[in-house]
């Protein structure tokens, strides 16, 4: 499964972490609440193997490919279902979400040799919550979430936060589950690994051209230097 850069290795200082879908296992969760959603509205429900290849960034998007019908086409609600999943979401966390079983030993073994940083569209009041559910907080040398609804996108936070600490960014290895992931690394000038095993199918991951996707954390541990 893995797919390799023109160097086999990957070299770095760094390591960003993506939340959902790379240290959490929220999948079902999500495709759950989004097959409620879709229920309620009258809408036919997706299937595991439609949802990681219709799943994109913006969500309203991804909506759109899931079935539901926003104006002119429909009378379908985007802000309305968002603020449903959201709270479906919130209650589901603890019961239905779990850390991915590798994701400990990954960091225990860069711990120390490499800054390691987890880079999320989360709150940031609501990444520090899942960190410390999952146990993992502490391992962290530094966690970035959007301070607030008003606050900048993930990028932007990634773009001031490098802004700061002026790391050579072809020293950062970013690590992640999306093509949107693969968007931030590229535009800062680092290096992504993209792991096939969240929110979108292998497919539609190498469409984004990332430096390497591996199928875990444990395969990913073997080309990290």
């Amino acid at each position: 499964m893995r797919k390799e850069s023109k160097t086999p290795m990957i070299s770095c200082d760094t390591i960003v972490f993506d939340f959902n879908g790379t240290i959490l296992d929220d999948r079902d969760l999500c495709i759950r609440i989004l097959n409620e959603m879709l229920e309620m509205q009258g809408h036919e429900p997706v299937s595991v193997d439609r949802y990681v290849r219709i799943f994109t960034f913006p969500i309203i998007n991804y909506y759109k490919a899931a079935g539901f019908k926003f104006e002119p086409e429909g009378n379908d609600d985007f802000p309305y279902l968002a603020n449903i999943f959201v709270e479906r979401y919130n209650k589901g966390f603890i019961n239905e979400t779990r850390m991915f079983p590798d994701v400990r030993d990954f960091l225990e073994t860069f711990k120390g040799k490499k800054k390691l940083v987890c880079l999320s569209a989360s709150k940031q009041s609501m990444l520090d919550e899942g960190l410390k559910h999952i146990g993992i907080y502490d391992m962290f040398d530094d966690i970035i979430g959007i301070k607030d609804i008003y606050a900048a996108s993930k990028l932007e936070e990634a773009k001031q936060y490098f802004e700061t600490t002026k790391e050579d960014m072809g020293k950062v290895l970013f690590i992640g589950d999306t093509l949107h992931d693969v968007e931030v690394a590229k535009e800062l000038g680092a290096k992504i690994m993209l792991i096939a095993r969240g929110h979108q199918h292998m497919d539609v991951l190498e469409t984004g051209n990332p430096d390497m996707i591996v199928s875990s954390f444990e395969e990913a541990k073997k080309y990290v230097l």
